[in-house]
This record gives C-alpha cells, sequence and structure tokens, in this order.
C-alpha cells in the first residue's frame, strides 16, 4: 500500500509529491496525459509561492529561467503615462522575490525535481476512476484512456486534477463549473522581435471597457508573455485551442503603438475560455483536494498557481505530522487540519481575483473613478492593499 496517491501532476500535484517525499513519505502519482506539455505561456511566482519552492531546494534552478520584476505598471488602455508604478523592493538578503518565468519551464522544474526522488512511483497515462473507502484507507480504480482499469490501494488520495476534478466529484461536489463570460488569449513573442522598452522587467497591466491586457519578459528575458483577456459570448471547448490573429483586429485597432507592436510580433495564440466554481470542502475522509481542484482562481491576480503550491506546503506539512504521530488512522483527522488552515485564504484570494475582474474592466464613467482610487493609492498603498497575499509565511 502507497501512504499517498497524487491524481494530477501539473505544478501544485508535483510540488505536494516533492514535499511529501521529502519527508520520507512514498508517494503514487497517476497522470491521465501520456505526454507532459504543460499548457500555458508565462507565470507569476510571487513570494508567498516562492517561499515554498525554495524551502525545496528550487531556487537556483528557478534562476536560470525566472525574470526578477522590477516594477508593476498598471496604465489604462490608450494612455501612455502609467496611472501607478509599483518599484518591486530590491530582496533583501535572505528573502524571496516575485519571478516570471513560463509555466512550462516551472512544470519542468518540478518534474526533473521528482524524477530523482526514489519514493515516488509514477502511473502514467492513468486517470482517477473511482475510490471505495476500506478499513485501512482507500481502493482506488485508475483508467486509462483505452478503457484499461486497474487498483491500487492508499492511505489517501490528493485531487489535484484541476477545474474538472474527478476527485471533487468523489467527494459528493459535482456542481460544474461555470463559464464567466471571458476568455483568454495568450502568446510568446520572441524578445528579439519586440522594440528594447518592451523588455524591460516590468510586469505592465493596461485596463479597458470589457478587456485588459498583461505582458512581462521570461525565459530568462529571452520571450515576452503577453496576456489579452476579452469578453466572449460562449465557452468554447478546450484549454488550449488554436486562436486566429484576424478576431484581435479590433482589440489591435483601439490598443497603443506599444501593445499593438506585441499583439502584431505575436507567431500564434492559445485561447482559453475562463471558467469559475465555489470553493470546495477542502477535505472529506481520506480525500483531501488542492489548486484548481478545490478553488480555481481566475487570472486577474496572478495567484492560481501560487494558492495550488501553498496549498501543497501545508498539507504536506500536516500529513507528515498525522503520519508520524498516529500512522495510516491520522489521515482523515491530517486532512480536516489542511481544509481548516487553507479554507479562509482560499476563498479570500478566489474573491480578490474576482473584484479586480470587475475593476479592470470598467467602462466609463466608472473607470474614471477607478483610476482617480489608484493614483490615491499609490505604490505604497497598493503594496500594503496585497501584503496579505505576499506575506504569508511558511507552515512552522
Amino acid at each position: 500500500m502507497f501512504p499517498i496517491l497524487i491524481a494530477g501532476a501539473g505544478i501544485g500535484g508535483l510540488t505536494a509529491a516533492i514535499a511529501l517525499a521529502r519527508r520520507g513519505i512514498p508517494v503514487a502519482i497517476a497522470e491521465k496525459r501520456t505526454r507532459f506539455a504543460e499548457a500555458g505561456a508565462g507565470i507569476q511566482i510571487s513570494p508567498n509561492a516562492g517561499r515554498v519552492l525554495e524551502a525545496l531546494d528550487l531556487g537556483i534552478a528557478l534562476r536560470r529561467v525566472a525574470v526578477r520584476p522590477e516594477a508593476l505598471a498598471i496604465s489604462r488602455w490608450q494612455g501612455e503615462a502609467p496611472l501607478l508604478r509599483m518599484p518591486y523592493a530590491p530582496p533583501a538578503p535572505g528573502a524571496t522575490p516575485s519571478r516570471a518565468l513560463k509555466r512550462a519551464d516551472l512544470h519542468q522544474i518540478l518534474l526533473d525535481a521528482a524524477r530523482t526522488l526514489p519514493n515516488i512511483r509514477w502511473l502514467i497515462g492513468r486517470g482517477l476512476l473511482d475510490c471505495t473507502e476500506t478499513a485501512a484507507g482507500l481502493t482506488v480504480t485508475l483508467a486509462s484512456e483505452s478503457g484499461q482499469t486497474e487498483t491500487i490501494e492508499a492511505m489517501g488520495l490528493i485531487g489535484a486534477d484541476g477545474l474538472w476534478s474527478r476527485a471533487r466529484e468523489l467527494t459528493g461536489d459535482t456542481r460544474p463549473p461555470r463559464f464567466t463570460g471571458w476568455e483568454a488569449w495568450r502568446t510568446l513573442i520572441p524578445s528579439a522581435e519586440v522594440p528594447s522598452e518592451l523588455r524591460q522587467p516590468t510586469i505592465s497591466l493596461r485596463l479597458g471597457s470589457a478587456r485588459h491586457a498583461v505582458h512581462y519578459p521570461v525565459s530568462a528575458g529571452k520571450e515576452i508573455n503577453l496576456v489579452l483577456i476579452r469578453a466572449a459570448r460562449e465557452a468554447r471547448p478546450g484549454w488550449s485551442r488554436d486562436g486566429d490573429a484576424r478576431d484581435l483586429t479590433g482589440i489591435a485597432s483601439g490598443a497603443p503603438i506599444a501593445l499593438r507592436h506585441l499583439i502584431e510580433a505575436a507567431p500564434g495564440w492559445q485561447v482559453w475560455s475562463l471558467y469559475d466554481r465555489e470553493p470546495a470542502a477542502m477535505a472529506k475522509g481520506r480525500i483531501a483536494l488542492l489548486g484548481d481542484a478545490a478553488h480555481p482562481v481566475l487570472p486577474f491576480l496572478a495567484q492560481g498557481a501560487a494558492l495550488a503550491i501553498e496549498d501543497a506546503a501545508v498539507l504536506a506539512h500536516e500529513l507528515a505530522n498525522g503520519l508520524q504521530a498516529g500512522g495510516a488512522a491520522s489521515v482523515p483527522a491530517a486532512f480536516t487540519a489542511y481544509a481548516t488552515a487553507r479554507q479562509t485564504r482560499a476563498t479570500r484570494v478566489q474573491q480578490a481575483s474576482r473584484d479586480n475582474a470587475r475593476s479592470y474592466h470598467l467602462g466609463r464613467p466608472w473607470s474614471f473613478a477607478r483610476d482617480l482610487v489608484l493614483r490615491r493609492l499609490g505604490p505604497e498603498g497598493l503594496r500594503q492593499r496585497y501584503a496579505w497575499v505576499y506575506d504569508w509565511p511558511l507552515p512552522d
């Protein structure tokens, strides 16, 4: 029997596997994909998540591929001068900086780390199908795309299987995700293809009526990540469908020159329909949920992956303490302690991202009031507004 089975080998699942394995807890990872090609373009890793990754000895690997942003600049869609420019303080000795990198690079760092650990077993091409509780733990049924099934025994199951989580369904929560009316267009642009001012280590955020854009360098400065969010009438299936650049003609024509340069330089686009979902009960019996399976976060605070990484750290902490104290019988209590520690924060982060979705996309005259608030808030005010997000400490 493996103590812990993790469903999903995304960022949250791999972080949890590494954190548990390094505490001496054997783990099995079931991943229905047969190829690890992480979807997405860029990702921001703020200090709250960065502390977890550094504690797992991944800091050196991150430094090779990440960019340290020097500032956040917030502008109107058609404005030239920023409404607010917030410099990131130079990290003090021992402090954790903000980082920007490709999602695929972060996923590869985690994969490489997990593959070095002998107490992680890989179950590739097998997704979660069902589970039943036994006197000693769980009997979990996995299935391949061809329909072949197998069962394994585990003391507990961690559902890190994303927005459409089967693990969440197995806890009894079958409420489906809901389409938000937004879609994200994402691309990576070679830095050599854009003017030098667009290659600066800055998170640039442009706010507009029913649209916004964010761009920043990744890949140690070799590429620019660009994301355009726009209103959409209907959801379309697939996490990573190809987008037709002609559909962005209207956005490009009304954009400032700098943003038009980026849009025109894009070699291709990947499009995601954005869904939301109310937070789940993060534990039930011997099943715990983390990341999007528990609390999908809209991409308006750059905290979706960060929250999953935090979840993994807290879950590993509670589970290691529980197993040491009481063995297999302690797993439900450890999962409950994890859920108690995470539920309020996860719900608050979700809501803060939803609030930003409304604020970012205001039209006139409400956008004038938003802009005035941002100017009055200033860099230090903005920093303090979100200190509760970024100052989150590692579990003791």
